[in-house]
């Protein structure tokens, strides 16, 4: 398995335990994805145009990258995937941009 880049390895330490568990868990599942946002300042999240209630802004979110294969087949275990037995699994499953080069996963936990 590749290692993770140093980008999403800083994304990832800027989410809540329970989303950071869930997101390794995705990434090791698919190592050619990785993480392109996660934790987001308002003013960074209105840049993106990002919603005014997003989980990103309490770190509850990631955006995925990687090929579209991989993406899809990452969106369907997301569902499926639980942390522990009180775990109800996510709140939001996007893939979006389906077209090069703003092709993305969003989950958020």
């Amino acid at each position: 398995m590749p290692p993770l880049s140093h980008t999403s390895l800083r994304h990832l330490s800027t989410l809540s335990p329970h989303a950071q568990a869930h997101a390794r868990q995705l990434i090791q599942m698919h190592p050619l994805i990785q993480v392109s946002s996660a934790l987001r300042s308002v003013t960074w999240n209105k840049r993106v145009g990002g919603s005014p209630t997003s989980f990103h802004l309490q770190g509850r979110a990631v955006d995925l990258v990687g090929p579209l294969l991989d993406l899809q087949r990452a969106a369907e275990q997301a569902w499926r995937l639980r942390i522990g037995a009180r775990c109800t699994g996510p709140e939001e499953v996007l893939l979006e941009d389906t077209g090069e080069p703003g092709q993305h996963l969003h989950v958020a936990w």
